[in-house]
């Protein structure tokens, strides 16, 4: 199993889409204990939600379900050395997580069992095949400049 800090050091970051700040919680480099071909998979989770105001962030419910989320996702990925957090994106009506994990199906099982007891969530989940971590290196490269 792969070990992991107990608390991620993130870098931070806005940026305005469609007149609406944006906030990012990035991984600010792929951590050396890790291999990324131990983690191929690249996992996309959509929260789509409605801004109570004109700011484009969740209502206070909205995020306190989503914290809830992030800590079960944590729960039964991280902690358990199958996936790993590269980004978290929030603002103008979604929250999107990326992970990459080891085994799309197991991640994807894991998590349904962490999210049994808890009404339907208003999640997309796209997934691809990335064991270079090209879309995490390409975005970083991208904020980078």
């Amino acid at each position: 199993m792969t070990e992991h800090p107990a608390e991620q050091e993130w870098l931070t970051a806005t940026a305005l889409e469609d007149e609406y700040t944006v906030f990012f919680r990035l991984l600010p480099k792929i951590p050396e204990a890790i291999s990324t071909a131990d983690f191929p998979d690249r996992i996309e989770i959509i929260w789509s939600y409605q801004s109570p105001n004109d700011t484009g962030m969740p209502a206070a419910e909205d995020q306190q379900r989503m914290n809830e989320f992030e800590e079960r996702l944590e729960e039964a990925w991280l902690n358990t050395g199958m996936g790993y957090p590269t980004m978290l994106i929030t603002g103008n009506q979604i929250c999107e997580w990326q992970w990459y994990v080891k085994h799309i199906d197991q991640a994807l099982e894991a998590l349904n069992a962490a999210l049994a007891d808890l009404p339907e969530l208003p999640i997309d989940i796209h997934t691809e095949s990335d064991p270079d971590w090209y879309a995490y290196s390409n975005f970083m490269q991208q904020i980078t400049k």
